[in-house]
């Protein structure tokens, strides 16, 4: 793999009183062919920029798979890209910019300033071995950020989201009804993770443990993923795909900073208690002392046999659990169910919880409360990750979203990107991990 570690290495100290020079564009291409989007995402990006790219996020919905290959399309984006730039980024469900909104195609953020060390890292097996993921990557971004003296940090996580166990002879499976499978799976679940890295992607536990590494910086995390399918995702290292993998883009800079995560899910009088739970706490096995999925059905009112591979992608993310974990409530979707359990994709406590309900117009209201946070900056660029059931919620009415992003940025560039999971961390805030939430990082004056 290539070497993956870089810095502008300017004197901060003689130009901390100068108003840093920032360029940033935004790449764009709907284009099918892997190599030809690769060059079209990353020409677009560069023509509204003066010089090299400092660093260069790239986000692409999964089929380029079957077009040539990511390989393919990250070959086209060098053809383009300036060699030494740092380039991090991932498969994602969908994304948002200035233009508009999109399930196919790719985009890419490119940015230059004056006023900026640069470092990216990875690190690979995250859900065999997350805190072993977290060491190397954070090794890599503390060894060529330590000594820079900018002021301000900032960190993107972009993780390998959850792939989805496939079952012998019935290809991948979100709700499992079988006695026997379902006990093969609880029993295997760690196993399987290990050996065929598959289930959940364990963001959670990554997040905890790169913000214990790097409690200094702010930062946002967001999961790469695929069509909704969970089969298979890919992240981006410089000139290389990778998977099973954090990638972190990590920089510091005199320009102002700010990050702020909210979410349009409100508790109902719907509440229930876990009372067993798999020894990885990752499996809910009894809700109020009786099997969990049936139990659940019952205090949703849902008839017998409802939760099937169809009802589970159209109904369970929009019945989100406040589930708690050290302490904290996590609003978390189901991934998939068992027999008579519940899989959930962080670890949680045993405790009495609550379902959550949520509609269009309160994540609209959602994602304005989170602009309003930025008000006292002038912005350069933004970044933000956000669920992938937004998305599908929202339908064409996402584009509300948009302008209301339109109207706090301007002609200035942002990049929202859908994804499996999302959380965000700063020293003076908790980190917070969450579904159907926004995690915006606004960097300006």
């Amino acid at each position: 793999m290539d070497t993956i570690l870089g810095q502008n290495n300017f004197d901060a100290e003689n130009n901390s009183d100068k108003k840093p020079k920032v360029e940033a564009g935004l790449g764009l291409t709907e284009k099918w062919a892997a190599r030809e989007a690769g060059r079209e995402v990353a020409e677009t990006a560069l023509q509204q920029l003066s010089g090299k790219p400092d660093f260069f996020l790239l986000f692409s919905t999964i089929h380029y798979k079957k077009h040539g290959g990511f390989q393919e399309f990250l070959n086209g984006v060098w053809d383009v890209l300036p060699e030494g730039t740092q380039l991090v980024g991932g498969t994602v469900v969908g994304f948002m910019n200035n233009q508009g909104v999109y399930a196919h195609g790719a985009t890419a953020l490119a940015v230059s300033i004056n006023d900026m060390d640069v470092a990216v890292g990875f690190g690979k097996n995250t859900k065999r071995n997350p805190r072993a993921a977290v060491r190397n990557c954070s090794m890599s971004i503390n060894k060529n950020l330590k000594k820079s003296s900018f002021k301000n940090k900032f960190l993107l996580n972009v993780v390998s989201g959850p792939s989805v166990l496939k079952i012998l002879g019935q290809g991948p499976k979100k709700v499992i009804d079988s006695g026997w499978m379902s006990k093969f799976i609880t029993v295997a679940f760690g196993l399987s993770q290990y050996l065929f890295q598959k289930g959940v992607g364990r963001e959670d536990e990554i997040f905890d443990e790169i913000v214990k590494t790097l409690s200094d910086y702010k930062m946002i995390l967001g999961t790469s993923f695929d069509d909704y399918k969970g089969i298979n995702n890919f992240q981006f290292i410089n000139k290389n795909v990778v998977e099973n993998n954090i990638v972190c883009l990590g920089f510091s800079t005199n320009l102002k900073l700010d990050i702020k995560t909210t979410h349009a899910m409100k508790k109902t009088e719907l509440k229930f208690k876990i009372t067993k739970l798999s020894r990885d706490k990752h499996i809910i096995h009894k809700i109020n002392y009786r099997p969990a999925r049936e139990e659940l059905s019952r205090i949703l009112n849902w008839p017998d046999g409802f939760l099937n591979e169809k009802s589970m992608a159209l109904t369970i993310p929009y019945y989100p659990i406040s589930l708690k974990r050290n302490g904290q409530e996590v609003p978390v979707v189901m991934p998939f169910v068992l027999k008579d359990s519940i899989a959930t994709p962080c670890i949680i406590d045993a405790d009495e919880v609550s379902i959550l309900t949520v509609n269009g117009k309160d994540f609209i209201s959602a994602m304005k409360e989170n602009l309003h946070f930025f008000k006292n900056i002038n912005p350069e660029f933004g970044i933000c990750t956000t669920c992938m059931t937004i998305l599908d919620t929202l339908g064409y009415k996402i584009n509300i979203i948009r302008e209301q992003m339109l109207d706090y940025f301007g002609e200035k560039p942002f990049l929202v990107f859908f994804c499996a999971g999302e959380g965000s961390y700063s020293p003076n805030q908790n980190i917070t991990y969450a579904n159907m939430s926004f995690n915006t990082a606004v960097f300006g004056y």
